[in-house]
């Protein structure tokens, strides 16, 4: 079955979800929201989407690299790959990639390990492990940056905090912050097969990759928080090509956002205020590069109009 083999095919991804009053991504350095200011939109990073994923596939279970919890606080490179090397079910390969590809978001991701010589200093089944220099590219990438479709007037907000020293002493402060009223995100992203061949990533976890899209920007792991709560996954779209050397430009512009009774971008708060327009999506489809589009969406409107397009599948999870 398709599930237990290497991905073959290349697609583009386009996940779509909305937020309300809430920070869907800030800056780690001002913890103000990611705003570009001559187009009024907002940002949210890959390194953000791939978090929401990551802590998604932890609180499943699943083996991941680059951690939050891994090997009790284990940041550095040594010390998570010891820590993963000693825990595994079956201590027998000694092999530094072999062990990095285990881990699910390597096999998506991409994964770095800078051991060098120093890989001998980990053991598996008493022996020394090889191959140090280690770096594998993710044949699942997403945009540096991905912008809101609507533009957006960013809120101030201030709040208060409160806290007690171990002497009792009682403090508090007032801090400001901008948040956003209302974005509908799209994230861009792309699936190589031929860099899938080198992680060994299955069409297993793509599935798992578009889960973990789905719940783990949904209110599941990372996005269970206060900055990120309000966030509803709305769609999910694979366009799959026939061929690996085939390219349709511009996909993330083919999905369009409709206000309704003349409403600003700056106004819309809710889907009662907009609607997909997927005309651009359906033309394009038609094209002898694009093999199917699949998608996925608990919107029932959205379900209806996209079920009923040649060429569009739905994915099951």
């Amino acid at each position: 079955m398709e599930s237990n083999n290497i991905i073959q095919h290349k697609s583009e991804i386009l996940f779509f979800y909305d937020t309300t009053y809430n920070i869907p991504n800030g800056d780690p350095f001002t913890g103000e929201q990611r705003y570009d200011e001559e187009t009024k939109k907002i940002l949210v990073s890959d390194v953000r989407m791939k978090r929401f994923v990551r802590t998604y596939f932890e609180d499943k279970g699943l083996p991941v690299y680059v951690s939050e919890k891994t090997g009790a606080g284990k940041t550095d490179s040594k010390n998570v790959l010891k820590w993963i090397a000693e825990n595994r079910n079956e201590k027998k390969l000694t092999d530094i990639g072999a062990i990095l590809k285990e881990q699910i978001d390597v096999r998506l991701f991409g994964g770095i390990s800078t051991l060098g010589d120093d890989a001998g200093a980990i053991k598996v089944d008493g022996k020394g492990c090889t191959n140090g220099h280690v770096q594998y590219t993710g044949p699942v990438q997403f945009a540096l940056l991905n912008p809101s479709l609507n533009k957006v007037n960013l809120r101030m907000h201030q709040n208060t905090t409160h806290f007690t020293s171990k002497a009792e002493n009682t403090q508090g402060s007032i801090g400001t912050t901008t948040i956003v009223p209302y974005s509908i995100m799209q994230i861009h992203g792309w699936l190589n097969p031929k860099i899938a061949e080198s992680t060994g990533m299955t069409a297993d976890d793509l599935k798992q990759l578009f889960e973990g899209l789905w719940y783990g920007t949904n209110g599941e792991g990372s996005s269970h928080s206060r900055t990120k709560s309000g966030q509803n996954s709305l769609l999910l779209l694979e366009v799959v090509y026939t061929q690996s050397n085939k390219k349709i430009y511009g996909v993330n512009q083919l999905v369009k956002v409709l206000n309704k009774e003349g409403k600003d971008d700056e106004q819309l708060r809710s889907m009662d205020d907009y609607q997909f327009d997927f005309s651009g999506l359906e033309e394009v489809a038609k094209s002898d590069k694009i093999a199917r589009v699949k998608f996925y969406t608990e919107v029932e409107t959205i379900k209806d109009i996209l079920s009923k397009i040649e060429k569009f599948e739905e994915i099951k999870f």
